[in-house]
């Protein structure tokens, strides 16, 4: 790869993944200051904000070929999908919301394992995005091995992933921006 692809990688990945970030954070405020908020509100919240990160996970794939892996964009798909069924029948109930959010963290958290393994070779901070895929693995293994927590655990526990996960992302694509522009520094 060459070092101006090299930097155009890390650039906009970077992006990427703070702007994915900063979605999970505001997810977590929305979440945590509407814990009274009926199950179809947080349906919508929840579909919208799986169906935004998706797009994006896909535009990515689609914005650089040189460097893209399928993993993106099946996690891509997995979020657009999760959303559009969240949105398209908001009458589910709190254990049903919980069960299709449990799914779509273990399947997502999965991919992303897979999507760090693939990345190991070519990025430093590699670990990083394991460790979002992990929480994001072990976030949706608990709500489905405790779909009947009640709707205030599922917006607890949907707060606090969104707002780890958003740190995560954010510290990631900083790491990626950091290093593209150390690159820069370097070619000069």
């Amino acid at each position: 790869m060459s070092d101006t692809a090299g930097r155009k990688l890390f650039q906009h990945s970077g992006t990427a993944l703070i702007f994915r970030g900063a979605l999970a954070l505001l997810l977590a405020f929305l979440v945590a200051s509407l814990p009274v908020a009926t199950v179809f509100a947080l349906v919508y919240v929840f579909g919208v904000y799986a169906m935004t990160d998706g797009l994006t996970n896909m535009a990515h794939y689609f914005y650089d070929p040189a460097r893209h892996s399928r993993w993106s964009l099946i996690g891509g798909f997995i979020s657009v999908a999760t959303g559009i069924v969240a949105v398209s029948w908001p009458g589910i109930t709190a254990a049903a919301l919980g069960v299709l959010i449990g799914a779509w963290a273990l399947v997502l958290g999965v991919s992303q394992i897979i999507l760090a393994m693939d990345t190991r070779t070519t990025v430093r901070a590699w670990w990083i995005w394991m460790l979002t895929a992990l929480v994001t693995t072990l976030f949706g293994l608990f709500v489905l091995v405790n779909p009947g927590a009640g709707f205030l655990g599922v917006v607890a526990l949907l707060a606090t992933y969104s707002a780890v996960s958003g740190v995560l992302l954010i510290a990631s694509g900083i790491k990626l921006r950091r290093r593209a522009s150390s690159s820069v520094m370097l070619a000069h």
